[in-house]
């Protein structure tokens, strides 16, 4: 399982590419995965009133709910999961990619979302491979509106 990383600031437009990369990949045939840092503080939002939600909250430390071929699953961990342990779960799954949006310290290859010159030390991160921007006057950064050629972009990463 290849894994390329997805960082940068607020609204740079990471989910952005996020998506098109795994609509694009998926319809070549590829099994992509994905995870999102959530990293806006306080615990992601579960589906207020479900069953498995209520489990949940009722003190289970993991509750799944499946049917119709989709199976959604929520683990506590009192110390927080780490990104190795995280990945670890993703290995088990027959994935070609994994997508990590977010985590931008993590040493995986990766590209950056600018959404301006403002953020060019996110170019000082580690293995960085591309820079992408929802400006499409930014300098030296692949305008993420130019859905061909960050498609071919993601392209060319999978045949390395």
């Amino acid at each position: 399982m290849k894994i390329l990383q997805i960082a940068g600031c607020k609204d740079s437009g990471k989910t952005t590419l996020v998506e098109l990369w795994s609509r694009v990949l998926a319809e070549k045939g590829y099994r992509v995965g994905t995870l999102k840092h959530h990293g806006h503080g306080g615990r992601p939002t579960l589906s207020a009133g479900k069953d498995s939600t209520r489990h949940f909250e009722a003190g289970a430390q993991a509750a799944g709910v499946d049917g119709d071929g989709l199976f959604v699953f929520a683990v506590h961990s009192e110390k927080g999961w780490g990104l190795e342990a995280l990945i670890g779960w993703y290995k088990a799954l027959p994935l070609d990619l994994l997508l990590i949006e977010g985590y931008k310290q993590a040493p995986y290859p990766k590209t950056v979302c600018l959404r301006g010159e403002e953020d060019a030390d996110l170019l000082g991160l580690s293995n960085v491979l591309a820079a992408f921007s929802l400006n499409p006057e930014l300098t030296g950064c692949m305008p993420i509106q130019d859905r061909k050629r960050c498609t071919e972009w993601i392209e060319a990463f999978m045949k390395r």
